[in-house]
């Protein structure tokens, strides 16, 4: 670690966020001037390019902490239930693949979209751990971190119904429980059992492209805390990297 705290990242994250939301006009805008119309806000995000800032952000902070290894950008992988996956954010290190980081947003479609990608987490996770225990990713276990900005609206902060219909009632947890609370819950829980490593969960809203935390140990300096504290780990274990060792 270069220095003997963590930045004051929040500045230059909300930066990144606000590119966010202009970069998702262009991409929108771009298409129109095509006369192509994708569903819904679709075409607002398959130009693949919104959250580069946010990466190249995520990059930084490696980097700040001494470690500039940090591959961006369709990093592909071993897994063990699949032959391999496309990652949004990969570090290796001598030999091991240390941090593994996926960058989610989600505007709009609130409801058809958020127990696919917890879906998509879980299973995301799975693979992870399973790859890394028949030491498919190098001799250390790797550190997973998770990224996702969800739109702040009025539909994402309203109470929902958990409704089942096959006589057993839900966890009451969820009772009432709005999707950014549905989101906060279920990270809190895959970080608690240890299927995730770290993580960030920000609300922004497209007009203001402001940035809030339902819960400040997901915000993004405690998720840039975390990446620190996970190189000094690194270090530790494996040793600094050659332009750091002493002369």
């Amino acid at each position: 670690m270069k220095g003997d705290h963590t930045p004051d990242y929040e500045e230059r994250f909300r930066r990144a966020v606000s590119g966010y939301w202009m970069m998702r006009d262009q991409q929108a805008t771009d298409q129109q001037s095509r006369g192509v119309v994708d569903a819904g806000t679709r075409g607002a995000v398959t130009g693949g390019r919104h959250l580069n800032l946010v990466t190249a952000l995520v990059r930084e902070v490696f980097a700040d902490a001494g470690l500039a290894s940090a591959a961006a950008g369709r990093y592909i992988l071993p897994g063990y239930y699949r032959g391999s996956k496309n990652w949004d954010l990969v570090v290796p290190y001598r030999g091991s693949v240390v941090a593994i980081i996926e960058l989610k947003s989600q505007v709009g479609s609130f409801g058809n979209n958020q127990n696919n990608r917890i879906e998509e987490m879980v299973g995301q996770s799975l693979d992870i751990w399973r790859a890394a225990r028949e030491n498919l990713l190098g001799p250390i276990r790797p550190w997973f971190g998770y990224l996702m900005l969800l739109e702040d609206h009025a539909d994402s902060r309203a109470p929902r119904r958990t409704p089942t219909n096959a006589g057993f009632a839900p966890d009451p947890v969820f009772h009432q429980a709005s999707y950014l609370d549905r989101y906060r819950i279920a990270f809190e829980r895959l970080r608690r059992e240890g299927d995730l490593s770290a993580v960030c969960l920000a609300c922004s809203d497209h007009a203001t492209a402001s940035v809030e935390y339902i819960d400040q140990t997901m915000s993004f300096n405690a998720f840039a805390a975390a990446i620190h504290a996970r190189v000094i780990e690194i270090f530790g274990m494996l040793g600094p990297p050659d332009d750091a060792r002493p002369q």
